[in-house]
C-alpha cells in the first residue's frame, strides 16, 4: 500500500478488517482501505472477485440479502455505519449509487429526480430548481430541458444513465458508489460518463466498479485489485498501472490472466 494512500488525514471512507459470507460461502476476506475524500477510487479484478460485494457494503445494500453475514468496519465520515444507531435509509441518501444496467423509473424525467427529494420532504416550490441542478450537474440539462414531462424510458440508453446519476445527485448525496455504470453503453455515451464522473469529484467522494482497465487508468486517482475476495494491492492509480508490488496485480492488468 501506498504511503499516500495509508495515511490518509481525512478519509471520506474507511475499512477495517471486513469480512462477509453468504451462507457458508465467504465472499470478501479481510479488507482493509482507506478511501480519500473529493477522489475518484477504481476498483478492478475479474469477475466474482468480491467488487460489486464489497461496494454494496458501503451503503449497506447487503442487508436486502438473505443469509449475508458481516464482520468488520466500514467507517464513513467518521461513523460506523452498521452502528446500532445508523439509520440506513438516511446512509442511502448520502452513499447513492448507480447500478450497470440505466434503471429509471417508468415516469416521466422530471419526476425521476424529483423522486428522492420528494421522499425526503422538499417542497414543492423548491422541486423545480433541484430537478434543474440536478439535470446541470449531470450534463443531461439540454438535452431534456424542454422534454421534462416526456417518459424517461424515451430517453436512450446513456441518457438514461446520465438520468440515473441525477436521480441519485438530487438527493444531495456525499458518496457515489459506480457498478460498472459504463458497460452496457457505447463508446461514445461512455466518454460523457467519464467526463461527468471526472467532473464530478469536485463535489463528491467516488468510488467505481470496473472492468475496463483503459478507463480505471484515465478516470481513477487510486485503484484497489480484487482476487479472490481479498484486497491483493491499494494504490494511486498511476503506481498501481505503472509500478505494481505484486505479481497478480501486474499479471492481471497486462491480460495475463482475468
Amino acid at each position: 500500500m501506498t504511503e499516500s494512500v495509508q495515511n490518509v488525514s481525512q478519509p471520506q471512507i474507511e475499512v477495517e478488517n471486513l469480512n462477509l459470507w453468504y451462507g457458508e460461502k465467504q465472499a470478501l476476506k479481510n479488507i482493509s482501505m482507506q478511501i480519500p475524500k473529493n477522489s475518484v477510487t477504481a476498483l478492478i479484478g475479474p469477475s466474482g472477485c468480491g467488487k460489486s460485494t464489497f461496494i454494496r457494503c458501503l451503503n449497506r445494500m447487503n442487508d436486502l440479502i438473505k443469509n449475508c453475514r458481516i464482520e468488520g468496519k466500514v467507517s464513513i465520515e467518521g461513523r460506523d455505519i452498521y452502528g446500532q444507531d445508523v439509520d440506513v435509509v438516511e446512509l442511502r441518501k448520502e452513499v447513492g449509487m448507480v447500478f450497470q444496467k440505466p434503471n429509471p423509473f417508468p415516469m416521466s424525467i422530471y419526476d425521476n429526480v424529483a423522486y428522492g427529494p420528494r421522499i425526503h420532504g422538499a417542497s414543492k416550490k423548491d422541486l423545480d430548481g433541484i430537478v434543474e441542478q440536478a439535470l446541470r450537474s449531470a450534463a443531461i440539462w439540454e438535452e431534456t430541458s424542454d422534454r421534462l414531462k416526456s417518459p424517461a424510458l424515451s430517453l436512450s440508453g446513456g441518457q438514461q444513465q446520465r438520468l440515473c446519476i441525477a436521480r441519485t445527485l438530487a438527493v444531495k448525496p456525499r458518496t457515489i458508489l459506480f457498478d460498472e455504470p459504463t458497460s452496457a453503453l457505447d463508446p461514445i455515451s461512455t466518454s460523457r460518463i467519464e467526463d461527468l464522473i471526472m467532473n464530478l469529484k469536485k463535489d463528491y467522494t467516488i468510488v467505481i466498479v470496473t472492468h475496463n482497465m483503459q478507463q480505471a487508468a484515465r478516470i481513477s486517482d487510486y485503484t484497489g485489485f480484487f482476487l479472490m475476495g481479498e484486497l491483493i494491492e491499494f494504490g494511486q492509480t498511476r503506481q498501481i498501472f505503472h509500478n505494481p508490488q505484486e505479481k497478480s496485480t501486474e499479471d492481471y492488468i497486462t491480460g495475463r490472466f482475468g
